[in-house]
């Protein structure tokens, strides 16, 4: 099943920021993959720092994917929940899956109890067992809520029932991954979208398939929530991921339902004048991409895990960064000179070499049985860095291409 078609976006699609910062994981770069594939062009991606520097100010969307949620509230601070709240009330559109749809609940934690945008509970919540329920879930996936913890009972595919005259290619049940995110309880604060309805043959449960029931069945999934003129939509399952189209044609007719107008901060017409790369920028960077991800394939199939922002992070996730460059790589080689919306672009391959430096001495830690988790924390950041730095050059490729054939 195919996604949308192009010819659905409007003349003059709405700007879109990317979250990037601390305690975002790689799965921000799902809704990358879905936005490019749709020819959603006018991306950004911001940290913690431009939000505090004002960059929703000429946002019109703010998508926000998983990780920790606590690092995420901790970074952005009360201030941040401040510039987060004026971009919703004026008008902006908040999507947030998994970490970024807990960040907005209702919270007596420090540094969550800053946002509370949305007064919701969730049913994943130890307060809510018995005592031999809670010492069960001690021993899986938890996250701690300070006497409390976030339990999680069930990976990969749910089963979901669309509800309130939301529909999906007009089915009113689909599939959508899980991986943490929020069953939240009914509330008069939202208006429920989708509601957990039951497993899958490929559903991965980590505690009895009772228990898994009682946590979500029933309860919701995916909620809207009006705040001024502006609207969050918060998904418990990640309806980004790539794999799943039906799920990430409810993202995009989100985007295209609230932003009918093109958004208030559309493509400008004029070319601005930017900083170019010539060709050979592209092939030291093809150069050290190449070294980078022969050493992190070499470290592929290790049994080790990384616990980075209360996330575990295997050899695998390495690569995911380093071939979202590489398979668009070949689209920035062929154009010649490029523009570049970045204010040191030499930096980003100083800050490549490093990241194949860092690989090459965690190579060495493994082989020899080293501890290599302090090297992995200085590793993750450097990724998002680097790949967001690249995508931002890639996207403002794709946007003078639409303001060339619009002229």
């Amino acid at each position: 099943m195919s996604l949308i078609s192009n010819r659905d976006l409007p003349l003059s699609s709405p700007t879109i920021g990317i979250y990037t910062g601390s305690g975002a994981s790689h799965s921000w770069l799902w809704f990358v993959e879905i936005l490019d594939r749709m020819g959603f062009h006018n991306v950004h991606f911001v940290d913690e720092g431009d939000i505090l520097s004002n960059a929703l100010n000429s946002s019109d969307v703010l998508l926000m994917s998983g990780g920790d949620t606590f690092a995420i509230a901790e970074g952005l601070g009360a201030e941040g929940s401040d510039k987060l709240r004026s971009f919703i009330n004026r008008g902006g559109l908040y999507i947030g899956t998994c970490a970024g749809a807990y960040l907005p609940l209702r919270s007596s934690m420090e540094f969550l109890n800053q946002f509370n945008f949305i007064d919701v509970k969730i049913s994943n919540i130890s307060r809510r067992l018995s005592e031999s329920e809670r010492h069960l879930f001690q021993k899986v996936a938890c996250s701690s809520y300070g006497c409390d913890f976030v339990y999680h009972v069930a990976r990969e595919d749910v089963l979901l029932e669309m509800v309130n005259g939301f529909k999906a290619d007009g089915k009113k049940e689909m599939t959508a991954p899980l991986y943490g995110g929020p069953s939240m309880l009914p509330s008069e604060d939202i208006e429920p979208i989708a509601t957990y309805k039951g497993f899958t043959k490929k559903t991965k449960f980590l505690v009895e398939e009772k228990l898994a029931e009682k946590t979500l069945i029933g309860n919701v999934a995916v909620a809207k929530k009006s705040m001024g003129k502006g609207h969050l939509y918060i998904f418990g399952p990640h309806f980004e991921h790539p794999r799943y189209p039906e799920a990430n044609r409810i993202i995009i007719q989100i985007i295209l339902e609230e932003s009918k107008e093109g958004g208030t901060h559309p493509l400008k017409k004029e070319i601005p004048s930017s900083p170019k790369v010539s060709p050979l920028f592209f092939e030291e960077l093809r150069r050290e991409l190449s070294h980078s991800r022969m050493v992190a394939f070499a470290m592929e199939g290790s049994p080790l895990q990384w616990m980075i922002d209360n996330k575990w992070y295997e050899p695998e996730k390495i690569r995911v960064f380093l071939e979202v460059l590489w398979k668009r790589l070949r689209y920035l080689e062929s154009g010649g000179e490029v523009d570049v919306d970045l204010q040191d672009p030499n930096g980003m391959i100083s800050r490549l070499k490093g990241i194949t430096d860092i690989l090459r001495k965690m190579k060495k830690g493994i082989d020899r049985g080293e501890a290599t988790n302090g090297l992995a924390e200085d590793l993750f950041p450097n990724l998002k860095k680097v790949t967001s730095d690249f995508l931002t050059i890639y996207f403002s490729r794709k946007r003078m291409e639409s303001i060339r054939s619009q002229a």
